[in-house]
């Protein structure tokens, strides 16, 4: 740096000397200030070359140059990324390399359009990926000033492009199973009063895309469901309710259809109704199955309660799903919809024990019982039963088809039949033996005749004192003797259903004669035997052997019934002055009630082998009935039984 020295007197040399050296100081001032702002421009400008060449290969996009032929000039770090190879691999390399068979023409295309046309083109390829996953790209390109290369802007859009598929999938299936269900679906702005809908509905209304009104969806609903569509529409409205409804549609051709729709509100955070959304399915074909069905079931229905048979349909669970109008007659209180097997067939149980015929079809069994129920006040109710199982399709939940046939008449015409032969085998029987068992009889009675005679035709016996009683036991063999002749007779006219021979009878005197008889067996002296006889008892009419053999048979059955002490009692009484009640009650062992109504049959009998051959009873019953009369038992198992006839008073 030059300095200036003052002095006085200067030349004019001088003074441009000096003049030149300012100049020179200003304009060396001003060079190095252009130095510094150069500098610093250098510094920002490189700091924002930096800047941009960090946007540039950091930015989510692929920035390419091609050539006219594609071959890639430079390329960004996500644009190496994106293809998956090295940078130096990249450079001088056809790009149509990385793109997809499938779309090599298109890239072509597009290339050449770019080029040729000098704007803006854009494209969408898939490249080729070494991953399972696809990968796709949407391409910017602008050829550059000099028309040699192109810059070319590559974005992702494997995702979009993913998300367009499913969504575009998920439509067509969304329209094929509105197609195949006939449903269709809608939307409604009550603001605006737009309509959106789906194809399907469309087919349904048989309305056109430019038809998407509220107008024209409310013409095609059938007149005399107009009023009740549109007040249910104006409260989901109003009140943002959800409601579903059945309607129909009329056509313009006269032709009409039955939809189900189903409505959604969507409600904002103030409670405001703001739009409407519907599903609207076409069940013709449903109203019209069940029209079919509801006559079919009619039909069936009739020809269910026609039938004379109970029939009841139990479900899974074992309870009663359908049942025909005989079901109820036969089982009023246990055949009822929803009632339980139990009911029936196992009261005692209540879950479904393995001899029930319900359970036993439940489980693929087809099952054949009877059934006897006995009722307070009514008759016995012999029942035959036959259940089925009822197979569902898929094997799962079988159910049970019960058939109930009322055979109680059937039954006792059995029993009367089976009666009948066993009264004709006992008919047979007693011819047979009559003769073997009279023959001896006669020589007993004869000879005990004839012992009294010798009695009364010498008077010297009489006078033998150990001989006192002798008289009396020949009366008892003489009279019990025909007594057996008699009951012989009984039990033939009992086979041959033949009335015999009916004279007065006084029934306390048979009663008397046959307690004579019992007392002196040693078995019945520890027994007690009441009397409490009618005195002034009207006779009866009918057959005295036959009488005496009823009475004997009840009198000997009830001190048999006693074991150790005990007490018979023995009533006679009279009914409206027109029956005779005899009544014999011991306080024995008593009958069961499994078998009190087997009593009456042949041969059946509830005393220990080699006491009774159980004619008794049986012979007694056809007896009483000869005679008009009526024979009734009361028993209790260790309490004792009671015996009554009644006999009918008869003057002739």
């Amino acid at each position: 740096m030059f300095r200036a020295v003052s002095s006085p007197h200067r030349t004019a040399s001088e003074e441009m000397t000096l003049n030149q050296l300012h100049e020179f100081k200003a304009y060396q001032a001003e060079l190095e200030t252009k130095i510094e702002e150069l500098r610093r421009s250098r510094e920002e400008l490189e700091a924002s070359r930096n800047k941009y060449a960090l946007l540039y290969d950091f930015a989510p996009v692929g920035y390419f140059t091609f050539d006219m032929k594609g071959v890639i000039q430079s390329v960004n770090l996500f644009g190496v990324r994106l293809l998956g190879v090295e940078p130096e691999q990249l450079i001088n390399r056809r790009f149509e390399q990385y793109v997809a068979d499938e779309d090599l023409f298109l890239f072509g295309k597009f290339l050449q359009k770019v080029f040729s046309g000098g704007g803006k083109e854009t494209c969408r390829l898939r490249l080729s990926s070494d991953e399972s996953a696809p990968l796709y790209v949407r391409i910017e390109a602008m050829v550059t000033a000099s028309g040699e290369e192109c810059l070319a802007v590559l974005v992702d859009i494997t995702e979009k492009k993913m998300a367009e598929s499913a969504l575009s999938e998920s439509e067509y299936n969304l329209a094929k199973a509105q197609s195949m269900t006939h449903v269709g679906s809608w939307s409604f702005d009550p603001v605006t009063g737009n309509v959106k809908a789906s194809d399907e509905l469309l087919r349904i209304m048989r309305l056109t895309r430019e038809e998407t009104t509220q107008e024209a969806f409310a013409g095609v609903v059938h007149p005399d469901d107009h009023d009740l569509v549109m007040e249910q529409l104006r409260l989901g409205t109003e009140h943002g309710k959800s409601y579903e409804i059945e309607h129909r549609l009329q056509f313009s051709d006269g032709s009409s259809r039955w939809v189900y729709t189903i409505v959604e509100p969507q409600v904002n955070s103030a409670g405001r109704v703001v739009k409407l959304y519907g599903t609207t399915q076409d069940i013709s074909d449903r109203k019209q199955a069940e029209v079919e069905l509801s006559n079919k079931t009619n039909e069936l229905q009739a020809i269910f309660d026609s039938i004379s048979d109970g029939i009841t349909v139990y479900d899974q669970d074992g309870r009663v799903q359908h049942h025909n109008l005989t079901g109820p007659q036969l089982y009023p209180q246990e055949i009822r919809p929803g009632s339980s097997c139990q009911e029936l067939f196992h009261p005692e149980t209540a879950i479904l024990p393995g001899d029930c015929p319900v359970e036993r079809a439940l489980r693929g069994e087809r099952v054949e019982t009877s059934h006897v129920s006995v009722r307070d006040g009514q008759r016995t109710q012999y029942v035959d039963i036959t259940a089925t199982p009822i197979r569902d399709a898929l094997g799962e939940r079988n159910r049970a088809l019960v058939f109930f046939r009322d055979v109680s008449r059937k039954r006792l015409q059995e029993m009367h039949l089976i009666q009948t032969e066993k009264m004709s085998s006992i008919g047979v029987l007693a011819t047979g033996i009559a003769h073997e068992i009279n023959n001896p009889l006669t020589s007993v009675a004869g000879c005990a005749e004839a012992l009294l005679r010798r009695f009364r035709d010498e008077p010297a016996l009489k006078t033998d004192c150990r001989l006192d009683v002798f008289p009396h036991y020949l009366e008892v063999i003489v009279r019990e003797s025909y007594r057996c002749k008699g009951i012989i007779e009984n039990l033939l006219s009992f086979g041959r259903k033949s009335d015999g021979s009916f004279a007065q009878v006084e029934v306390n005197v048979i009663l008397l004669e046959i307690l004579e008889l019992l007392r002196h067996q040693s078995a019945y002296r520890q027994i007690e035997v009441v009397r409490e006889l009618h005195e002034g008892l009207p006779r009866v009419m009918g057959d005295p052997s036959g009488l005496r053999q009823v009475c004997m048979n009840l009198l000997v059955n009830a001190h048999q019934a006693i074991t150790g002490k005990g007490r018979v009692t023995i009533q006679t009484g009279l009914h409206d002055g027109a029956m005779i009640v005899i009544k014999i009650s011991d306080t024995g062992c008593g009958i069961g009630q499994d078998m009190i109504d087997r009593i009456w049959d042949p041969f059946f009998t509830t005393k220990e082998v080699g006491k009774g051959v159980g004619l008794g009873l049986a012979l007694s019953y056809d007896i009483v009935k000869r005679h008009g009369g009526e024979i009734e038992v009361e028993s209790r198992l260790g309490e004792g039984s009671q015996f009554t006839v009644t006999l009918p008073v008869r003057h002739e």
